[in-house]
């Protein structure tokens, strides 16, 4: 029996200058009044640990808040849904706008991510 689960290491980064700038500056491809952009970035021992795996029709995400608590965001893996809690902001905005975004671009189908530890420092 394959294991369909995944184990995913994000090392995290820090921005010694012009933070963004290194993917931001894609935008210059298809809108050249952007400006270039400089940086300096390093990587870092330090990320985020996951579990993922695929699910028929969901976008499940398991994370904690900055007080350690577990939390879950269960939402149907649709364009309107995800749009709608991504331009509402809050804890699940941004995850829900990756979602969004790898729904529209590129048909996905659902997931659920377990971001079951993380060792960044957390800013404030």
């Amino acid at each position: 029996m394959i294991n369909d689960n995944i184990e995913i290491f994000v090392p995290g980064r820090i921005c010694l200058f012009g933070e963004h700038s290194d993917w931001a500056g894609g935008y210059r491809r298809i809108n050249s009044a952007v400006g270039r952009g400089y940086c300096i970035i390093c990587g870092t021992s330090q990320g985020l640990y996951t579990r993922a795996k695929a699910s028929s029709d969901r976008f499940i995400f398991h994370s904690s808040d900055s007080a350690q608590k577990r939390l879950t965001l269960d939402v149907e893996m649709g364009g309107d849904n995800l749009l709608a809690l991504a331009q509402e902001g809050g804890f699940w905005g941004y995850a829900a706008g990756v979602a969004y975004q790898a729904l529209t671009h590129y048909h996905v189908g659902g997931i659920e991510i377990d971001n079951y530890r993380t060792d960044l420092p957390v800013k404030y």
